[in-house]
């Protein structure tokens, strides 16, 4: 079981600009400082990170930079999320050609996880095919990510077609690909955290852990989840995974969240 924390929380959230005209080059990036972020994240006992696509691939001309970052640091690079829309036939090639480019530079950095999100919502709103769609462009990405030995997730996520517990279970009765639960997610979907993740352990192989207190994303046991008892629960079955805090989006300061969440594990994990 490794712990790790995710740097998108001490910045803001953007994407590049090239993505605007070209799907090839759409990336998630954080605008902070890389360095000092992974320092912060250091200094309150985690040994792992997870960074946007975007934020690795500033370092695809010069990776040993990024390597000589988390060696200076003690910390070791667990996962990378990338966000794809998969539901439009003629984008697919080159998100699946981002995908794989982004998991080979996630590859020679060492890491173990690929996060996918998405699934978007059409102007005229969510059609019926497009659930099999997303399936069929997942099922692909999974391909590719284990070919490079990599574990590849889907991440449902608020503002997509798999938001709603009823849209969860649609999708997942058309893809066997593994489930990254983000608890805060779930509960602000409308779902039972604790409830999807019993349903579906056994596809579970990373899990986004972050509370919610009906506004915004809180440190953990700061909100209204019981991370206690989804945990101990996750404990009791034997979970043979691992945990990546993420606290985006939080209005305190993001060293707070990032200490106040490890030492809210301290007793449990």
């Amino acid at each position: 079981m490794n712990l790790g924390y995710m740097t998108n929380a001490f910045g803001a959230l953007v994407g590049h600009g090239g993505g605007v005209t070209n799907v090839k080059d759409v990336r998630y990036l954080t605008i902070c400082d890389d360095v000092s972020a992974i320092k912060t994240i250091a200094s309150k006992g985690y040994k792992f990170i997870e960074v946007f696509d975007g934020n690795l691939s500033e370092y695809e001309s010069d990776p040993n930079k990024f390597t000589q970052i988390l060696e200076e640091n003690n910390i070791k690079l667990l996962g990378v999320y990338i966000g794809a829309s998969f539901i439009y036939k003629d984008a697919l090639e080159d998100e699946l050609f981002r995908i794989e480019k982004v998991t080979t530079l996630a590859k020679k950095m060492g890491a173990k996880h690929i996060v996918l999100g998405g699934g978007a919502v059409r102007g005229k709103g969510i059609l019926e095919s497009d659930y099999e769609l997303l399936a069929k462009a997942l099922d692909k990405a999974n391909e590719i990510i284990k070919g490079y030995g990599l574990i590849a997730s889907y991440h449902p996520h608020l503002g997509s077609i798999a938001e709603k517990p009823e849209q969860i279970h649609k999708l997942f009765s058309l893809t066997d690909i593994p489930f990254c639960p983000d608890i805060a997610h779930l509960v602000a979907g409308g779902g039972d955290a604790l409830e999807l993740v019993k349903r579906y352990f056994d596809r579970i192989e990373y899990i986004h852990l972050k509370d919610w207190d009906k506004q915004e994303f809180v440190p953990l046991g700061k909100g209204v989840i019981n991370i206690r008892e989804i945990v101990q629960f996750l404990k009791d079955k034997h979970y043979k995974g691992d945990y990546l805090v993420e606290i985006d989006g939080y209005s305190g300061f993001p060293e707070e969240a990032c200490e106040t969440s490890y030492k809210f594990l301290e007793g449990l994990l």
